[in-house]
């Protein structure tokens, strides 16, 4: 009886553990107000997609889903993905520690970027997406090669409190996620989708 009792306990704590940890990832557009102001104020100043734009939280557990598509007509965040960030700053609890734009450094850039041309990648689903950074934290994303493409060591969901692997600075997401947003920028009319990463 003491063992039937004990076993369930443990699948309880087990169970419960894992509920709380995949719902950490249902954040929504409310968490990001001042990040999209500041999307919609950079909307207005070119021709950019009016309605989606993508937002990375790097202060989010590598763990964690925190790559996020985001509507900016409802408000609402339609897609969340798993996201690797730059080995080159080092991390602390799953997060970068810091940011760089400096060529070879490995490291991830904090920024407003513009998804740019889609071409071969050797990683992955064989795509990439290049991106041109909008600020002085990341404008030398083209020629640091930082890019969106995908890897099959990248989980589709959560595994927090572990981490994933980290990337040479680029967006490194899992194949079925690349495409996922492979798929989706391929049908959208504007494909000048922004895509802001910071750490709150």
């Amino acid at each position: 009886m003491k063992y039937i009792l004990l076993s369930g306990f443990i699948v309880f704590i087990l169970v419960a553990s894992w509920f709380m940890y995949n719902n950490f990832d249902k954040i929504n557009g409310n968490n990001y107000k001042s990040q999209i102001q500041i999307l919609q104020s950079t909307v207005l100043k070119s021709n950019y997609n009016d309605t989606y734009a993508f937002l990375v939280d790097f202060s989010i557990h590598s763990g964690k889903k925190r790559m996020f598509l985001y509507n900016l007509k409802t408000g609402k965040i339609e897609k969340s993905f798993m996201v690797a960030h730059g080995e080159g700053c080092g991390q602390e609890n799953g997060s970068p520690r810091s940011f760089s734009n400096t060529p070879n450094s490995l490291c991830s850039s904090e920024g407003m970027a513009v998804i740019g041309e889609r071409a071969y990648s050797k990683f992955g689903i064989n795509v990439k997406y290049w991106l041109e950074g909008l600020d002085e934290s990341n404008n030398n994303m083209r020629r640091r090669v930082v890019v969106i493409h995908s890897w099959k060591g990248i989980p589709d969901n959560s595994i927090y409190p572990l981490k994933i692997v980290q990337s040479e600075g680029c967006f490194t997401v899992s194949n079925i996620a690349l495409s996922y947003i492979d798929n989706f920028i391929s049908k959208q009319d504007n494909k000048k989708i922004l895509i802001y990463a910071f750490k709150k």
